[in-house]
């Protein structure tokens, strides 16, 4: 038992570190990309790949439902079943993907040269980005059901193995990037796709030889085919809709101004997807004890568990955004140089105050698929978020500022929110108000006073890196100090304490 818990300690630091490494990776291989691109074509690379990628979110949808029905037939020990499955799961993402490219070569592609705003003189190199895109799309969704197999068969190891391929990858292209010659947004687009391919073949050769299943067929198991699609259900509602909100605002956009608008914007969602790896862990970890909890019938126990989650994710979240709310843009001018986008650092700040409404929202949500309650949440509280395609063409049209647009449309989200909560306390004891309130209202407050102190000291230095220092400091005391004593109950209190000595714990034993 003791070497079990020390081989697991080892691991969560190897873990963190490998977050860490992969995190510090991102920001490095961001910044060369920018620079070597130009704002102009990062913008250009980020509007084309992700409009591509968007058709294919059928693809992801399904990948859940094959590894689910894999991994039942792998429980069971039902070769026969097992090898149908895997071939009805084959033939029907062969299908999309062929549906998916037809789509993007017809529809896709008179997009591209009727609507998006891109300079005449890059629409070669756009072409490009666009088919080597395409052809991305099409092999990842073919490959579905042998990532799923490998997860299915829980050979964890591969991922870790594959994600240091993944490392030594993207510094490879980092180097052809500086230093081959030519037009460097068509060469990072191709550079981007040679990775992808190479990572599809290893994982398609392991398979093969690993699992007896992943053979090539074109066996087709009609009912079970009905059943993958009927298990994926209500998804597709909710994952059309937010690529749907995600790329049509990107492409309104650039519509009103052009592909160095889309760069701001594409670095601005790099910072905050960064930022919330640090607490979506504990969101995950706490999720399945909702459905528990519900199981049991301990609803007070669920309830708190909301509560207590969601305002400890707000303090570790208030941890991070008060000082980068204060000193993004010297950590903006270090990271990228000369070369930030115009709004860059403004988008970053919106981003992160309204990442405070998600946060808040994540847990609430999670009850909801807890009790049963998916088709309500994608009916009511989804459709919700596409809202934000026409207040964001509104804000555009009537004020022409991108920073107000940025604001309006993220007052979808706000409306999502409060439809879970009502949705909550209709179908449970869940008291609604008074997470709204105590919770969210509450800790966004506080949020705000503590950033008043290291605001103040902010204005009085001058710019620079003992400014930064100093900030941050006094930023992380401010914001313990309030929210430890005027935000957090005792159950949360408790619950921090709690956390801290388990860490502790841990190192302790990995250093024995």
């Amino acid at each position: 038992m003791e070497e079990s818990n020390k081989r697991i300690a080892k691991n969560t630091v190897y873990l963190y570190i490998r977050q860490l490494t992969i995190m510090a990776l991102s920001f490095i291989t961001t910044r060369v990309v920018l620079d070597k691109l130009g704002a102009s074509d990062y913008g250009v690379n980020n509007l084309v790949g992700g409009f591509v990628v968007s058709f294919a979110v059928l693809n992801s949808i399904l990948s859940s439902g094959t590894r689910r029905f894999l991994a039942l037939y792998i429980g069971k020990g039902d070769e026969s079943k097992l090898q149908v499955t895997f071939s009805t799961a084959l033939v029907l993402h062969l299908f999309i993907a062929v549906v998916v490219v037809l789509a993007l070569e017809s529809v896709g592609l008179w997009f591209l040269h009727a609507k998006l705003n891109i300079e005449p003189t890059r629409m070669y190199a756009a072409n490009w980005v666009f088919q080597f895109a395409v052809t991305g799309v099409f092999f990842n969704i073919i490959q579905t059901p042998y990532t799923a197999a490998v997860t299915a068969h829980e050979r964890f190891t591969v991922y870790a193995a594959m994600s240091i391929f993944d490392v030594v990858a993207k510094l490879v292209v980092i180097y052809l990037l500086i230093y081959v010659p030519g037009d460097k947004l068509i060469l990072y687009s191709g550079l981007q796709l040679a990775v992808i391919l190479i990572g599809l073949l290893i994982y398609r050769v392991y398979c093969n030889k690993q699992f007896p299943e992943c053979r090539w067929s074109f066996r087709v198991d009609r009912p079970l085919m009905k059943e993958m699609l009927r298990f994926s259900g209500w998804g597709v509602l909710g994952h059309v809709i937010t690529v749907v909100n995600s790329q049509g605002v990107a492409i309104i956009l650039n519509l009103f101004f052009n592909t160095v608008m889309n760069a701001a914007r594409g670095l601005a969602q790099t910072v905050n997807t960064v930022i919330s790896q640090f607490v979506t862990g504990f969101l995950a970890a706490a999720q399945p004890q909702l459905v528990k909890f519900y199981g049991a019938g301990d609803m007070g126990r669920f309830v708190r568990l909301i509560f207590n989650v969601t305002q400890y994710t707000l303090f570790l979240l208030a941890l991070i955004v008060v000082p980068c709310l204060l000193e993004i843009d010297y950590v903006i001018g270090l990271w990228l140089g000369n070369e930030v986008p115009p709004y860059t650092c403004s988008f970053v700040k919106i981003t992160l105050l309204c990442s405070i409404i998600y946060r808040s929202n994540t847990m609430v949500e999670s009850g909801l698929e807890a009790i049963g309650r998916v088709k309500e949440n994608n009916m009511y509280s989804v459709p919700a978020y596409l809202l934000s395609i026409p207040l964001f063409y509104i804000a555009l049209k009537y004020f022409d500022s991108p920073l107000v647009a940025y604001w309006v449309g993220n007052i979808p989200p706000l409306i999502s929110f409060i439809i879970n909560m009502i949705l909550l306390s209709k179908y449970t004891e869940f008291p609604g108000w008074k997470f709204f309130t105590e919770i969210f209202l509450k800790n966004a407050g506080l949020i705000i006073l503590s950033a008043i102190v290291p605001f103040v000291v902010q204005q009085i230095m001058d710019p620079g890196l003992g400014r930064f220092l100093t900030v941050c400091a006094l930023s992380e005391v401010c914001t313990f100090t309030i929210i430890w004593f005027l935000g957090m109950n005792k159950p949360a209190k408790e619950m921090v304490i709690t956390k801290f000595n388990r860490i502790i714990s841990k190192f302790k034993l990995a250093k024995a």
